[in-house]
């Protein structure tokens, strides 16, 4: 059987363990370096691509098909979203030029497709298609 440990015996047995440890390099402005090198624990949130930005104007040039007389014609068109995510608000502007074939109609085209890459709003668009009639 164990020997019963006094009062006494537990606070002399306490003593001697404080006394394993150097309790002075604790205070102070000592203190080891696991104990400061807190946050390299906690792995940094860097982002791995740079952020995207969603274009300000929702527009595309489309074709569209014309039946006149039994035969198809193609023509282009542009179109944007005055709300984007809305349904039905989808405005759509007839090229002036002729069908898809038509040099005219090409250049407009190109003229139209490179505004909508320099992020030209809608109604500029409109207004340079407007003008080219």
């Amino acid at each position: 059987m164990a020997k019963k440990r006094t009062l006494s015996d537990l606070i002399r047995a306490e003593v001697q363990q404080q006394s394993l440890f150097d309790v002075e390099i604790y205070s102070g402005d000592y203190s080891p370096d696991w104990a400061t090198d807190v946050g390299s624990c906690v792995p940094e949130i860097k982002p791995t691509h740079e952020p995207t930005h969603e274009p300000k104007y929702t527009s595309w040039i489309q074709t569209y098909w014309v039946s006149r007389r039994g035969t198809k014609h193609q023509y282009y068109r542009f179109c944007y979203l005055k709300t984007p995510g809305e349904i039905g608000s989808c405005v759509r502007v007839h090229l002036p030029g002729g069908n898809t074939k038509s040099d005219r109609a090409l250049a407009m085209k190109a003229l139209v497709e490179e505004a909508i890459a320099l992020g030209t709003s809608p109604t500029q668009i409109i207004a340079l298609i407007a003008e080219r009639k």
